[in-house]
């Protein structure tokens, strides 16, 4: 692959974000790279994710994209800097700061919520950058380390689904009642919108994902290759018969092969083992 759009994510997450790009590029190649060896990355020490991040970046450069996508809040949370270097002078993004950008200009009452790894909480990234925005807005951050296993478990719905939710959700019931914007702080979080609004009907929420999907539109920042068939490719790190079943289903398409990849040594692997 030269050009398109390359997307990185610790796993299936990120194709929240990707989902949003299909949509709005739909002619546009992409390449998709979850590290789901080493899911979940909210929860590992920031040298070990940063350590992964460049990992990741160095493999995807490889194929020389127009642009690179952090489609992992924890990344573009606290090694967003290490991993664009790794990378240039190939543009990166993150997925931090679309989504606070514009759940500033929603909030009503000036309480804004986060939901998010612990990595991200850890790393204060949104009340730092919602700051910024607007210094007299408060930010109430609640961790939700259930919400991406389920989500990597395809548990997108019913009774497990609903009863994590509420357990995380609770404050915005009580204590944090002003709350009138939730900011879905990881990838992994907008599969699981239905059952988040069914406990918060009042609360608007935020995906950034559909933000920077919109921001890159209205920016003009993806190159057009007219003279080229568009192509979309999937590399994983471990599971990939687990990836193409549950992915498929979250983004809502068929995604044709799945490759198995070792973004270490930057050799791929035979289909369905290990290298």
């Amino acid at each position: 692959m030269s050009g398109g759009i390359a997307f990185f994510d610790s796993g299936m997450g990120g194709l929240s974000v990707l989902k949003h790009f299909l949509e709005r590029f739909p002619g546009t190649s992409v390449t998709y790279l979850g590290d789901t060896a080493r899911f979940p990355y909210g929860t590992k020490s920031r040298e070990t994710i940063v350590r992964f991040a460049r990992e990741d970046a160095r493999f995807l450069a490889e194929m020389k994209p127009d642009l690179i996508i952090a489609a992992c809040f924890t990344v573009s949370s606290q090694a967003f800097v290490e991993f664009s270097e790794e990378v240039r002078p190939i543009p990166t993004l993150g997925v931090l700061e679309a989504g606070a950008r514009v759940a500033s200009a929603l909030t009503r009452s000036g309480s804004i919520g986060v939901l998010a790894t612990e990595g991200t909480i850890r790393s204060n990234a949104y009340p730092r950058l919602i700051s910024g925005i607007d210094p007299a807005i408060r930010v109430f951050a609640q961790p939700c380390p259930l919400f991406a296993p389920l989500v990597e478990e395809g548990w997108v719905s019913g009774a497990v689904a609903e009863a994590v939710s509420m357990e995380y959700l609770a404050p915005f019931l009580t204590k944090w009642k002003s709350v009138d914007t939730v900011i879905l702080g990881c990838t992994h979080y907008p599969p699981l919108l239905p059952v988040l609004q069914k406990i918060l009907p009042d609360v608007t929420f935020v995906d950034p994902g559909y933000e920077l999907a919109l921001e890159i539109s209205n920016r003009n920042l993806v190159k057009d290759h007219p003279e080229r068939h568009s192509t979309m490719r999937f590399f994983v790190t471990d599971g990939v018969e687990r990836f193409l079943r549950i992915g498929q289903n979250l983004l809502k398409r068929p995604m044709g092969d799945v490759v198995l990849v070792d973004p270490v040594s930057e050799k791929l692997a035979e289909h369905g083992e290990r290298s």
